[in-house]
């Protein structure tokens, strides 16, 4: 058995080996007559200068003998493709004769139904140096642009999809069954490599769109383009956003998603190519989102209200971080209050313009814009007892009136409240916090001096000790009403009107109580200086002409105008060359039954006297006139008799006269 099958084994090997090395002979052969036969037509087909004219049009007829060899079809002979030529005439034929690829190639029959279907083989194949398939696919994009030779497809050749080593048949199929692309075929052709980003287009807008079959409805390549692949943000929103929403057709009108409002941004800080630090300002796509659209009217959508500051966040995440913290931000956090201003209420949407403009953004242009919500003093809804008062006047302060006048030093809102992390008064981070006002106001631009002067004062010490009686910049000066100082107001109201300001604090039972002060303003007003203000003087000393303003400081206090050391100086400004023991006694009219006892009886018995004294000389002037007045009547009256008794004895004599001269 064993024998049989060694038998049979040698057997097998034996056919098997002259099997093969018939093919090869036959190989060899018909390679040999296939050589012979090329060998016979290249004789001719090698010259250079081998030619014909075909439609008066001459072509060469030349073939390299060593690419035809290197290439898919030097084993073939000439004869398998130059079908129907008389080898034996010169020349061989009058016409082009097409050459019948699909004799041998029978696998392309499906090229009729293809947008290549009347495109010639030798179009894309070199008919005798035909590269390999393989060295056809992995240099398909050079391959396809020798025919394509336009600028819009060959640019594809530096795109992101070429860096990438995306070829032609990735997108259209292989060069035999090329299909074309349709708007309807293009998010499933992109879909086969960009899965994640089709996936968000899918649930949003744009495919709402499409199922409604709107022709505004974009498409991946209307976007980003189709050979020409736009990835940068400048490039997509040229491109894309702006080709679109720029058209006045297809968004009519003027209100929001018009034409004319998306034509707002381009003017915008938002539309300059480069922003600060020659960074990308924000385009679409930085707020819309890109792939990820949605309706406006989702309250979802980034652009809604209650999601503007996630969106401005992205960029402005330092500012949206003071503003979470404003009282506008929260007010718009919680919801409760529709009037809380979001980023686009002073910003606006499209139309943002850059902070440093002298327009929108100008001083009194911000500060219009605040009064355009806190117009008639309302603050917030929240608004308590006599905040209506506060900002309803602030148009005839002299920040405002400056400001209008040109004056871009002034004051606005945002300089005092800030821009951003606005706060209430009663926050201790708020710029305008009792503790912070004084900085505030004091700002280089601003009020530095008073500020500096203000600093280590009385007031200032104690409101740096949380002491809610002292008084700070508003106290004094107001806060949105504040007034200009009048040089040229008249010298007496403007005294009284310091020691009317001074007494607000300084005659309040309470705060005196609190903080055991003096009577000052009692005996301010008893005094020889406070007698004259009153009296109409308007040279008379008053509160600050010795205290000073902001530099307000106690008598103990060395650096106090009012200090005994100071004192010769302070009241030197009026009192000029005087002695200076004057200037020791006390300005403010005291008590001098508890400060001095004797000085205080001998001032009333010297009072009783002078009282006494003038009274009784008043009372004995009042009874000597009656008595005088009285007597002055008698002597008159008896006058009055004696003239009366007179011109009678007269006329009696007279009648007795006449009498007689009868008799």
């Amino acid at each position: 058995m064993r024998l049989d099958f060694a038998k049979k084994l040698i057997l097998f090997s034996l056919i098997v080996t002259g099997m093969a090395w018939v093919i090869f002979f036959a190989d060899i052969h018909t390679s040999l007559l296939s050589t012979k036969a090329n060998d016979e037509c290249l004789s001719c087909h090698e010259d250079k200068d081998l030619s014909m004219e075909i439609k008066e049009k001459k072509v060469s007829l030349y073939v390299d003998k060593s690419k035809f060899e290197k290439g898919v079809h030097g084993g073939s002979d000439c004869k398998d493709c130059h079908v129907n030529y008389k080898a034996d005439d010169l020349p061989h034929t009058t016409k082009k004769v097409d050459v019948d690829c699909k004799s041998c190639h029978s696998d392309l029959k499906t090229e009729d139904h293809n947008v290549h279907a009347k495109v010639k083989c030798e179009s894309c194949h070199n008919p005798h140096y035909s590269s390999p398939v393989k060295e056809i696919k992995n240099n398909q994009t050079e391959f396809c642009t020798k025919c394509h030779n336009q600028k819009n497809v060959t640019v594809f050749k530096t795109n992101i999809h070429a860096q990438k080593n995306v070829q032609c048949n990735d997108c259209h199929k292989t060069g035999h069954g090329v299909v074309g692309i349709s708007k309807s075929d293009v998010a499933k052709t992109c879909n086969k490599c960009h899965k994640d980003a089709h996936a968000k287009l899918d649930n949003v807008l744009n495919k709402s769109m499409m199922k409604n079959g709107s022709a505004n409805a974009p498409v991946c390549t209307d976007c980003h383009g189709s050979h020409k692949i736009y990835a940068s943000k400048i490039d997509i929103q040229t491109q894309a956003c702006l080709k679109c929403h720029l058209d006045a057709k297809k968004f009519p009108g003027e209100e929001k998603g018009s034409a004319k409002f998306t034509a707002e941004y381009k003017t915008s800080v938002h539309g300059m190519v480069l922003g600060k630090d020659n960074k990308q300002a924000a385009t679409c796509i930085d707020c819309h989102g890109n792939h990820e659209l949605d309706d406006p009217k989702n309250p979802g959508n980034s652009k809604m209200k209650a999601n503007l500051m996630e969106t401005c966040g992205k960029c402005h995440a330092d500012e949206i971080a003071k503003f979470k913290n404003s009282a506008h931000g929260k007010a718009y956090l919680s919801g409760d209050n529709k009037d809380a201003p979001s980023c686009t209420k002073c910003h606006g949407e499209h139309n943002i313009s850059s902070v440093a403009s002298t327009e929108k953004f100008s001083k009194i242009n911000t500060t219009d814009l605040c009064l355009s919500c806190h117009k008639g003093g309302k603050l917030t809804k929240d608004a308590k007892n006599n905040s209506d008062s506060l900002a309803a006047n602030y148009h005839l302060s002299t920040h405002y009136v400056a400001l209008k006048n040109g004056n871009t030093n002034s004051a606005s809102c945002a300089d005092c409240h800030g821009a951003h992390e606005m706060k209430p008064s009663t926050d201790p981070t708020a710029k305008t916090n009792k503790k912070n006002i004084a900085a505030t106001c004091g700002t280089t631009d601003c009020h530095p001096k008073q500020a500096g002067q203000y600093t280590g004062s009385i007031h200032q010490v104690a409101t740096s000790k949380d002491n809610k009686d002292a008084p700070t910049c508003i106290n004094c000066h107001g806060n949105h009403q504040i007034a200009k100082r009048d040089k040229d107001i008249d010298k007496n109201i403007a005294s009284k009107s310091v020691v009317k300001l001074c007494s607000d604090c300084h005659s309040s039972a309470g705060i005196i109580q609190r903080n055991e002060l003096k009577d000052v303003t009692r005996t301010f007003d008893d005094s020889f200086h406070g007698l004259a203000v009153r009296g109409g003087s308007g040279d008379a000393a008053n509160c600050e002409s010795c205290h000073g303003y902001h530099n307000v400081r106690s008598p103990e206090d060395s650096l106090s105008s009012t200090f005994k050391g100071n004192l010769a100086k302070t009241c030197g400004q009026c009192h000029k060359n005087q002695d200076k023991t004057i200037f020791e006694s006390n300005i403010h009219i005291v008590n001098p039954k508890i400060e001095s006892p004797w000085l205080f009886w001998i001032t009333n018995f010297y009072i009783v006297i002078i009282i006494g004294t003038i009274g009784v000389m008043t009372l004995h002037n009042i009874l000597d006139y009656r008595k005088k007045t009285q007597l002055r009547k008698i002597a008159k009256q008896q006058e009055i008799n004696s003239q009366e008794n007179s011109e009678k004895n007269s006329i009696d004599n007279t009648d007795n006269k006449e009498d007689n001269g009868k008799n």
